[in-house]
C-alpha cells in the first residue's frame, strides 16, 4: 500500500463503517419510533440523531468521491490490494 493513499483509504473505510451503521441505526430506530410516538421531544431527539448521523454520512461520501477524483485526475491507480483489504474487511 503506497503512503499517499492513506488517507483515501481511511476514508473509504469510515464510509464503509459509517454506511453499515446508519443502515443498523435506522432499522433500529424504526420500532422504537413508532413506540414512543406519543413523546414528540424523544421523537425530535431521535430524527435529530439520524439527521447528524445522514449528514456525516454524506461528507464522507463527498469526501470518498472528492478523493477518488483527485486520485484519477493524476493518472495514479489505485493498487488492487487496497479494494481486496476493504472487501475483505467487511467480511
Amino acid at each position: 500500500m503506497a503512503r499517499k493513499h492513506r488517507l483515501l483509504r481511511l476514508v473509504l473505510r469510515m464510509d464503509q463503517a459509517g454506511s453499515a451503521g446508519y443502515i443498523a441505526l435506522a432499522l433500529v430506530t424504526t420500532p422504537i419510533l413508532t413506540l414512543i410516538s406519543p413523546l414528540r421531544q424523544l421523537m425530535w431527539l431521535v430524527g435529530l440523531v439520524l439527521g447528524i448521523s445522514g449528514l456525516a454520512l454524506g461528507l464522507l461520501g463527498f469526501l470518498m468521491a472528492w478523493g477518488l477524483t483527485v486520485t484519477m485526475a493524476r493518472g495514479e491507480e489505485l493498487p488492487e490490494q487496497l479494494w481486496r483489504k476493504l472487501l475483505l474487511s467487511q467480511s
